[in-house]
């Protein structure tokens, strides 16, 4: 059969490159978190940041994952802020997040 690719065969392909463009701006998540602008993430801004991305928007109706999720959400903020807030003083400052900004 002519359609049938041998074993051990070298395959070679030509590749064109058509279109090379800037990948869309990433989101500075520090600014969104951070609701009253003063550099500084809160637990409170932490926790209402993560509740919006669990909530579905368009008023769905919540999924047992999500619920979960809401469950331990406080675990969560406490996590997040063990690993982010280097100085421990409550704050996440601009140097210690992590994220994109």
């Amino acid at each position: 059969d002519l359609n049938v690719i041998p074993p051990h065969a070298t395959l070679h392909f030509d590749v064109e490159l058509i279109n090379i463009g800037d990948s869309p701006p990433t989101t500075n998540v520090f600014k969104e978190i951070d609701a009253d602008a003063d550099n500084m993430l809160s637990r409170e801004e932490v926790s209402e940041y993560l509740k919006k991305q669990m909530v579905p928007s368009d008023g769905a109706e919540m999924s047992e994952d999500i619920k979960q999720m809401l469950e331990s959400h406080d675990k969560l903020v406490e996590e997040i802020f063990q690993h982010e807030d280097k100085d421990k003083n409550g704050f996440i400052s601009h140097e210690e997040f992590s994220g994109p900004k």
